[in-house]
């Protein structure tokens, strides 16, 4: 039997999960114009000439596909290939050897091609184990141990295909017999696949009653980890002491906070910090922070800032008071980042660094890197928690400081392998331990091809979809995006918004639009995107950062990876930090030099800015409301209070938003107002914000 069978047990329903049901849609369209031809077949792969592109299918699955066009792995072209061999058997058995890799185990028999389970009831799970690594093995026992815990796994058998329903993924994982644990699909980020995909194999051992062997260390750290936990007396206490000192900042008003309230926070932070409630500890250092500049009248800070992070603090009590067991201890946080020491060697390849700074004066750089053998990022990060340290910025963090027993602007130009890890959750790597061996070369052509294939976005459905479905209340503003250029415009200011505008182009025509804000200050960045994209060199790949502006959610492009004009060389542009090395000492560039500042504002980029209903009519006016009222701590509302109020009630209830309804009405039920209301009202705001936006993208309504 031919191994392009394989292809015949992917049905319509797995190639949507593969790709999306637009992109099986335009792949039918091309069936069915006759797009699709076969051009070569032998032992090692199927070669086709689809709509006027390469198309490559292997043993290995559709996971191994790959096609010529400029468009996503998961394109039309692949799509159309498989419905090719659906309607036009391969008629010569060719005779394949088997490819034994734990994570690629091809057919060998057609009783194999029958039974998916019995495949994946195969799999070795210690050689498993090697290619996953250990952050992925603790996700998946956490998540096997709560499947078990609360029995919400389905299983179903469809001929050749298992589905998988899980809580993580609102579609089936689907794995196909033939493909192996590389074939198993779903449309989960990236950064869970193998952790969710190596759990559903471990439940499916389960369940089969097959040994399935996890490591040692991992099971002693689960049961360390999910010890019975509760609150003591010392730690209720500290937190009725915290819900007294809220009540006491709100009574005496928001605008009289002195520097003694804020030294009664930081005691209350360090107690927190002494037992151990680690995130409780961060945002009354946060709070005190906060209070301390609102005493010295900082110009950056107002009240709505405060009141906002007292009701986040309120809600994170109450979680508090009614956890216990693991609940609590996720709420309790950790001290410090738990790193573990993995002894392998790590060849990265660098993407970008980030200088980043917050209200409360943190600032610190995290730099992103490659690793195209597991095909994941990784990330360290150089902080500090203040701006006490002089020697501490951008260009001493480039040029002097050690990372890794070498510079930063070394490091972030070649390959290099990294050795004695010391590697937390999420991929973090410590900046302290490991030792590095640079390499002569940084990117080539074909690192970077296998890293667009894999990795980031061109198609803008699909990073709309995904944006949409992300958590914003904490993961998307930590991931980096890689969004790969087609087509883009020469950048604009954007006059309403004083920002750089670029807006890219897919191949269907739909824009995006990136942003870098300018606050007349702090250019850097504006001038090197500026600077690079008025060169003849050709951008390949900008990585991105998602930043919450009102009720819009803006991607803020970082570095850009491009292509050199005259060497064909791939290199990195930090905008954050290589402005030395792309400006010359005779001629500085600047986007914004008084000379053509007052022409670049004159430039008005075609965008259309919805308003937004709910923030412009009902968030923003509440907020407003509820800081006029706790500035001076008057908790008596005025008769125009109330007919806000009022106002405010009726439109909320015209657009069902009944939840707000009643708690504004709770405010004029009691006078003077109940203090927690008011956070109540104000943490309803902030949820509804974060959970509330508009994207940099539009979608073009004509499909191909």
């Amino acid at each position: 039997m031919s191994w392009s069978q394989i292809y015949l047990n992917y049905d319509q329903d797995a190639l949507a999960v593969y790709a999306n049901v637009g992109v099986v849609r335009r792949a039918i369209k091309d069936i069915q114009a006759n797009k699709v031809k076969l051009i070569e077949h032998n032992q090692s792969y199927l070669l086709f000439y689809v709509d006027n592109q390469k198309v490559k299918l292997t043993p290995q699955g559709i996971q191994a596909a790959n096609c010529s066009c400029p468009a996503s792995d998961h394109c039309k072209h692949i799509i159309a290939a498989v419905f090719w061999l659906h309607e036009n058997a391969i008629i010569e058995n060719v005779e394949v050897k088997s490819i034994s890799d734990t994570l690629n185990q091809s057919f060998e028999s057609s009783r194999q091609h029958c039974d998916p389970l019995a495949e994946l009831l195969a799999i070795d799970s210690s050689q498993l184990f090697k290619i996953v690594g250990k952050a992925n093995i603790r996700l998946a026992y956490q998540l096997l141990f709560d499947w078990l815990q609360n029995d919400v796994v389905t299983v179903q058998t469809q001929d050749v295909q298992l589905r998988i329903l899980v809580p993580q993924s609102a579609t089936p994982i689907i794995y196909t017999a033939g493909t192996g644990f590389a074939g198993i699909i779903s449309e989960l980020p990236d950064k869970q696949k193998q952790a969710v995909h190596l759990a559903v194999v471990a439940y499916l051992f389960q369940q089969n009653q097959k040994n399935w062997l996890w490591p040692e260390q991992i099971i002693s750290q689960h049961q360390q980890k999910n010890k019975q936990d509760q609150l003591t007396d010392d730690e209720s206490n500290l937190i009725r002491q915290i819900q007294s000192q809220i009540n006491t900042l709100i009574t005496h008003g928001l605008s009289h906070v002195s520097a003694s309230q804020a030294n009664q926070l930081q005691l209350l932070n360090m107690s927190a910090r002494a037992q151990g409630l680690a995130k409780l500890a961060a945002m009354l250092r946060q709070l005190c922070q906060l209070v301390e500049m609102q005493a010295k009248r900082h110009f950056a800070i107002e009240e709505r800032d405060i009141i906002l992070l007292l009701a986040r603090i309120t809600v994170h009590l109450q979680k508090l008071l009614n956890s216990e067991g693991q609940q609590l201890t996720n709420l309790r946080g950790n001290q410090k980042r738990q790193y573990q020491a993995e002894q392998k060697v790590l060849d990265l390849l660098p993407l970008g660094a980030y200088w980043w700074q917050n209200k409360t004066g943190a600032q610190g750089a995290t730099f992103y890197f490659w690793q195209p053998q597991y095909k994941q990022y990784y990330q360290t990060t150089l902080a500090r928690s203040n701006e006490a340290d002089n020697n501490f910025n951008r260009y001493s963090i480039w040029h002097t400081v050690s990372l890794w027993q070498s510079m930063p602007n070394m490091l972030m130009k070649r390959r290099f392998s990294l050795n004695n890890l010391l590697i937390a959750e999420n991929n973090n790597l410590s900046n302290n331990g490991p030792s590095v061996e640079l390499k002569s070369t940084g990117w080539n052509e074909q690192d970077y091809e296998d890293f667009r294939a894999s990795s980031g976005f061109r198609n803008w459905k699909e990073l709309s979809s995904y944006l949409q479905n992300s958590d914003t209340s904490d993961n998307l503003f930590e991931q980096v995006i890689a969004i790969h250029i087609t087509n883009s415009h020469k950048p604009v200011l954007d006059e309403i918004k004083q920002s750089l505008t670029w807006c890219i182009k897919d191949n269907q025509n739909n824009q995006l639009f990136l942003r870098l804000f300018w606050d007349g200050i702090h250019t850097q960045r504006l001038d090197m995107l500026n600077f690079i994209l008025k060169t003849a060199h050709q951008p390949l790949t900008v990585l991105v950062k998602c930043i919450k502006n009102d009720s819009n959610l803006d991607l803020e492009p970082f570095a850009l990876i491009y292509k050199e004009s005259k060497t064909n060389q791939i290199n990195i542009s930090n905008l954050d930090f290589d402005y030395e090395e792309l400006y010359s000492k005779e001629k500085a560039y600047k986007a914004f030099d008084t000379s053509t500042e007052s022409s670049l504002k004159r430039q008005i980029t075609q965008i259309t800015y919805q308003q937004d209903p709910i923030a412009t009519f009902i968030l923003k006016p509440t907020m407003t409301l509820l800081e006029a009222i706790t500035s001076s701590g008057r908790l008596i509302l005025s008769s125009a209070d109330k007919q806000k109020i009022t106002q405010l009630q009726y439109q909320c209830d015209t657009l069902g938003l009944n939840t707000l309804s009643h708690t504004l009405n709770k405010l004029t039920q009691n006078q003077p107002i109940k203090i927690k209301h008011i956070l109540q009202t104000a943490y309803l705001c902030h949820f509804m914000n974060e959970t509330h936006y508009q994207l940099p993208i539009v979608i073009t309504e004509n499909e191909e």
